[in-house]
C-alpha cells in the first residue's frame, strides 16, 4: 500500500495554529517596527509598498491555516 502524504496546511494540531499565530504576529510586529522605525513615520508611504506585500501575504497564508484547522475540527 502506498502511505498518503500528509500536508502540514491541512493537517495541524492546535499547538500547531497557536505556534503559526505567535510566529505571524511577532513577524508582522517586527516588520512594522522596523519599517516605521518604531512607529515614527506612517507605513502607508509608496516605500514601503514591499514591506505592506509581505505582511499581506503572511496574513493571507495564516488565514488559510487557520480555516484549515477550523474546518478539520
Amino acid at each position: 500500500m502506498k502511505k498518503e502524504k500528509t500536508n502540514w496546511v491541512k493537517n495541524l494540531s492546535k499547538k500547531q495554529v497557536i505556534l503559526f499565530g505567535v510566529a505571524w504576529f511577532i513577524g508582522a510586529l517586527l516588520l512594522i517596527l522596523s519599517s516605521t522605525n518604531l512607529f515614527t513615520e506612517s507605513l502607508f508611504q509608496r516605500r514601503y509598498m514591499a514591506t505592506n506585500v509581505l505582511m499581506l501575504l503572511s496574513t493571507i497564508t495564516f488565514a488559510v491555516v487557520l480555516i484549515s484547522y477550523l474546518k478539520k475540527k
